[in-house]
């Protein structure tokens, strides 16, 4: 019986120690597969402080200031880091500004999205747009959301109006909020 438990052990112990070097080959390590899409999903180039300028044929509408971009040569893409858009007019002077966290580029067609804590302003117009997220659509030459908005006008900041969706020109002249509307519009405003 003695031996019968000294025999079990020493197989128990062996085994142990078979299982525990074989895990502690040093020839064995973890590779991970680059599958094709890991490979997709890199970006072909990575710039900091970058600057996109965007065209409608030879007149500059609008340049994009990043501290970070990552671009996407073959999906004409380039995600982008804490933003600063300006749009232009056709003497080449800001009419309108952006700022936001993050936004997609898609240089080829001159659009861009444009995400997170996303503010507008058209000092031309007076005018304050704050939203979480913006779009713009150059087939219509037209900024556009679904997202909640809040708009501030007027020189003391009396008018806001918010809602649900919007679209607009890129200088804020004319806004349409889309569903929900609501707001506090002064006198004055009324009567012009």
């Amino acid at each position: 019986m003695k031996r019968t438990i000294t025999t079990l052990l020493t197989a128990l112990v062996t085994s142990g120690c078979i299982l525990v070097s074989s895990g502690c080959d040093s020839e064995k390590s973890f590779k991970p597969r680059n599958s094709a899409g890991d490979v997709a999903r890199r970006p072909d180039s990575e710039t900091g402080g970058a600057l996109i300028s965007l065209y409608n044929g030879e007149e500059l509408t609008t340049t994009i200031h990043a501290e970070r971009i990552l671009k996407f040569e073959a999906q004409d893409s380039a995600v982008a880091y804490h933003l600063k858009i300006k749009f232009l007019d056709s003497a080449g002077r800001a009419v309108t500004d952006l700022v936001g966290d993050s936004g997609i580029v898609r240089e080829n067609k001159g659009l861009f999205e444009i995400f997170g804590h996303v503010v507008g302003i058209s000092s031309e117009q007076n005018t304050r747009l704050e939203t979480d997220y913006l779009k713009w659509n150059p087939e219509i030459n037209r900024i556009q959301t679904d997202a909640f908005v809040r708009i501030t006008r007027g020189e003391d900041g009396g008018d806001v109006i918010t809602g649900w969706g919007l679209e607009t020109d890129r200088q804020f002249s004319r806004v349409k909020i889309l569903r929900e509307v609501s707001g506090t519009v002064s006198e004055s405003t009324v009567t012009r």
